[in-house]
């Protein structure tokens, strides 16, 4: 798969609420996510397919990730949800409660019976949703069945129902360390639950945004427009954190230019392990820029 989306925030939107669809476009996200699972109430799945279709089809999204959340392949509406989308203006589908890698393999199936990659450069892509103990326990295979999938996303709401558990750092410890270690495992992001225990709180927002960060996760799902700037801010590297990727990546190359293994430039330690990490970094911090001069 190609260069990697932009995904530190993904601001997921109800779609039987066409009024927020549209307003949705005024936050900085980087991503925006047309829900037709969860979100919405089973009486008004049909409007939510026809305010999503609308509003896809007919609103500026500036070159953001165009993404929407279907049903899952097994219940009646993930038919009519693949349907209904309108896939020359969508880039990504958000896929929930995976729990093997045959359903992934199924749904990919279907996109392709759909025509979803025509007219697209590089083929829709997935964002497969785990939120159950199966799920999490088939996280490798689950991100190994196809290229298409390029993000893992953990869902903390539906797993900790499952379990029984509540839902704090130290419950959530091992369902996240298992979905950044497949994520890492298969070369794609992976995407942190929304913190939704008290979305108009942005210091609360901001620490469970660093606790993903420290994870490994590339960004979070998030639910109110209110936590777009902290989270986009959390998963921003620093000026500091740029110019230590810069130092490390310059200085390794010198070193083996050199012949050395290892080297300090500038008071900083380099070493090959030290590299992916920072040219991460410097990756991250171009697309942030050229997203920035775009808008």
């Amino acid at each position: 798969m190609s260069e990697r989306l932009l995904r530190r925030s993904m601001l997921m939107t109800p779609a039987n609420r066409a009024d927020r669809l549209a307003r949705a476009l005024a936050c900085d996200a980087d991503a925006f996510v047309f829900d037709l699972e969860d979100g919405v109430p089973p009486a008004q799945k049909r409007a939510a397919r026809e305010n999503m279709a609308h509003a896809l089809r007919t609103l500026n999204f500036e070159g953001r990730e165009r993404c929407v959340r279907i049903n899952g392949l097994d219940t009646p509406d993930c038919a009519a949800d693949i349907a209904a989308i309108p896939w020359a203006q969508v880039d990504s589908i958000m896929v929930p409660k995976a729990e093997s890698a045959r359903s992934v393999l199924d749904l990919e199936a279907c996109l392709i019976r759909a025509g979803a990659d025509q007219g697209h450069a590089r083929p829709v892509e997935l964002i497969v949703m785990l939120e159950t103990p199966r799920g999490i326990f088939n996280a490798l295979a689950i991100a190994d069945a196809t290229e298409r999938t390029t993000a893992l996303f953990f869902g903390s709401g539906d797993y900790t129902s499952a379990t029984g558990g509540a839902i704090n750092d130290t419950t959530l410890n091992y369902p996240r360390s298992v979905v950044t270690a497949a994520a890492a495992a298969a070369g794609t992001q992976a995407i942190d639950a929304a913190f939704f225990a008290a979305v108009k709180d942005a210091e609360a927002t901001r620490r469970d945004a660093l606790v993903a960060r420290e994870f490994g996760f590339s960004g979070k799902v998030v639910f109110h427009p209110n936590q777009v700037a902290v989270v986009n801010e959390t998963f921003s590297p620093s000026a500091e954190e740029i110019l230590r990727a810069q130092l490390v990546v310059s200085g390794y190359r010198q070193g083996l230019l050199q012949g050395h293994g290892t080297s300090v430039n500038q008071g900083v330690f380099i070493a090959v392990d030290l590299v992916a990490p920072a040219e991460r970094i410097l990756t991250l911090a171009a697309q942030i820029d050229a997203r920035r001069r775009s808008v």
